[in-house]
C-alpha cells in the first residue's frame, strides 16, 4: 500500500494553518507544547486539508523536557469524527521549546501513521508567525521511519492557499 507516498501537492487553507497556529503558540505561552491535525481528502496526487483539528490533549514535564499526549479515548473520538465526515489525517503539528527537530518520542508515537503523512515541528512553541521555512517537516517512509524533507521539497509539496 502507498498511502499517500504519491501526494505531489498538499494544499491548506490559511485559515487551518492559522486554527493551529493560534493553538500551539496558546499552549507555548504556558510554556507547554501543543498538538493540531490537519485533516481532508485526497483528489488523486492531490490532498486538501478541509480543516485543522485541536484534539484534547494533556500537556507534560519530565525530568528530559516538555511533550504532549492524546489519550486513547480521545484518539477513538478522533476516528469515529474522521469516518463519519469521511476525511482522513493528512498531518502532525506539534511545537518545541527551542530548536525543530523530530525527538525519539515524537518518532514513536505518531498520529498520523499512513506512509506519505507529514509531521511539522514548530520551534520556539510558535512564538513567530507561520511559516514554512521555520519548520521541520518529516514525512513518514514505507519503511515507517520519519524522513526530513529539504527547505525546497516542502515549498513544492505544501501549498498555503487564502
Amino acid at each position: 500500500m502507498i498511502g499517500f507516498a504519491d501526494l505531489v501537492n498538499i494544499r491548506v487553507p490559511l485559515l487551518a494553518v492559522e486554527e493551529a497556529h493560534e493553538f500551539l503558540r496558546f499552549a507555548g505561552t504556558r510554556q507547554n507544547e501543543g498538538f493540531a491535525l490537519w485533516v481532508g481528502n485526497r483528489d488523486g496526487a492531490v490532498f486538501h486539508v478541509r480543516k485543522a483539528i485541536i484534539p484534547e490533549q494533556t500537556a507534560h514535564v519530565t525530568d528530559d523536557g516538555v511533550c504532549v499526549s492524546v489519550g486513547p479515548d480521545e484518539l477513538h473520538r478522533l476516528n469515529v469524527e474522521l469516518y463519519a465526515e469521511q476525511m482522513t489525517i493528512i498531518a502532525q503539528l506539534h511545537t518545541h521549546p527551542g530548536s525543530a527537530y523530530h525527538s525519539d518520542t515524537d518518532d514513536s508515537f505518531p498520529i498520523a501513521t499512513t506512509v506519505g503523512c507529514l509531521s511539522l515541528v514548530i520551534p520556539d512553541f510558535a512564538r513567530f508567525p507561520f511559516a514554512l521555512k521555520r519548520c521541520a517537516v518529516y514525512r513518514l517512509t514505507k519503511a515507517g521511519a520519519w524522513a526530513i524533507l529539504e527547505p525546497g521539497d516542502v515549498e513544492k509539496l505544501i501549498t498555503v492557499e487564502n
